[in-house]
């Protein structure tokens, strides 16, 4: 620690408390709250509530898996990342037309609590076939919606 900030310990609290506000989401943040009243999940988020099963390449670019939900919330509006990486043949002299793409796509049904629900992509228009290179697809979890489930408490009355 420098002498400026020990004589200074007011200014060395009042930037360490500016640091951590920026680093925590803003509570009215539109992410953060859907019209339903779910909470808007980011990837980093995802791993502990959404998998993805038996994800399948064909050589044309569909893709097909499972979706597992883990959390015993409903998840909908499940929106995927599928990325078409092209390798050129010569790293070296690459050439000027990539067909590389990225697509997102929405899951149409919502997933149950604890329950799986199979998906299928098929990019379009269809991937080229070239001879110059090849694809190295992969797929993720871009976002989703986790609606909370209410519990409902009734009196028993006797």
């Amino acid at each position: 620690m420098t002498r400026r900030a020990l004589e200074k310990p007011t200014e060395t609290i009042l930037v360490a408390v500016l640091l951590a506000a920026l680093s925590v989401p803003a509570l009215g943040h539109p992410e953060h709250g859907a019209d339903d009243g779910g909470i808007v999940k980011h990837p980093s988020e995802t791993g502990n509530y959404v998998r993805l099963d038996d994800v399948d390449f064909s050589a044309s670019g569909t893709v097909t898996g499972i979706l597992v939900n883990r959390s015993g919330d409903i998840l909908r509006d499940v929106r995927l990342l599928v990325r078409y990486n092209w390798h050129w043949r010569n790293e070296l002299e690459p050439g000027d037309d990539s067909p590389a793409r990225s697509s997102y796509f929405t899951i149409a049904k919502d997933v149950p609590a604890l329950g799986t629900v199979p998906f299928r992509y098929t990019p379009s228009p269809p991937l080229p076939i070239r001879a110059d290179g090849h694809f190295s697809p992969s797929i993720e979890v871009a976002r989703y919606t986790q609606v909370r489930l209410k519990k409902v408490l009734r009196k028993i009355e006797r």
